[in-house]
């Protein structure tokens, strides 16, 4: 399994790398592409060697349930992802990358582990990841996130943010701009497991965090059962 790295650096590249973190970056011109077939038990990458730069992994869901894919970096970071892709349908995810080791995630029914497939990315190219301003350390536990301190964030701010799932289930960490569009997340965590992901506040406005994983005695999203808030970034 992978797993986090904690990290620390300056605001120099934020800017320029923020689309690498948008989830919805479907519009974004890709210099390469990549194959992505998802079915209710699989997840296939036409080509395991893929040259750097932005990739547009373009995702068909032929299985029966909806389904999303994420592209997971090294740590297990989050670098983007695309919900709601209905059966039939395709989606066009594009994240640019550097060298490195990676894996792409099929979610089938959007919920789980989900199923993945690991890739390696070769070249010069790609704009690196943006170094956190700072690390947000907090607990995922019952239906709360508890010592989650989102005080302080000015737009331009680049974060990582590790969640420690202390409780008895998986939970996620997922962040929407003004607009309600995902920004980043980390991803589904087990009880015990830490994940992590970075993200930069590209502009100032109310955001907001949740998670939307299903609580199985309830049939309820964790969201609906506390697991969500809002917070403000200030102008730079």
């Amino acid at each position: 399994m992978l797993k986090s790295t904690r990290a620390a650096g300056s605001l120099a590249v934020a800017l320029i790398t923020a689309s690498a973190l948008m989830s919805a970056c479907s519009g974004e011109a890709a210099d390469t592409t990549a194959t992505v077939i998802g079915t209710d038990d699989a997840c296939t990458l036409e080509n395991d060697i893929i040259e750097a730069g932005k990739v547009g992994f373009e995702f068909t869901n032929d299985g029966k349930k909806v389904s999303e894919l994420y592209v997971l970096n090294g740590d297990g970071d989050v670098m983007g992802e695309v919900e709601n892709v209905t059966t039939g349908t395709s989606r066009t995810l594009t994240v640019d990358l550097v060298a490195g080791d990676y894996q792409v995630k099929c979610k089938p029914g959007m919920t789980g582990d989900g199923i993945t497939s690991d890739f390696t990315v070769t070249g010069e190219g790609g704009a690196a990841q943006a170094e956190p301003d700072r690390t947000i350390t907090f607990d995922a536990v019952d239906f709360t996130y508890e010592d989650l301190d989102l005080t302080d964030i000015t737009a331009g701010t680049t974060i990582r943010f590790e969640m420690t799932n202390t409780g008895d289930q998986p939970h996620e960490f997922e962040v929407l701009d003004p607009g309600g569009e995902a920004i980043g997340e980390v991803g589904a965590t087990d009880p015990g497991e830490t994940g992590g992901a970075t993200m930069t506040f590209a502009a100032p406005g109310k955001y907001t965090y949740q998670c939307i994983l299903i609580d199985p005695a309830t049939g309820k999203k964790h969201s609906m059962l506390g697991m969500a808030g809002t917070f403000s970034v200030a102008p730079a």
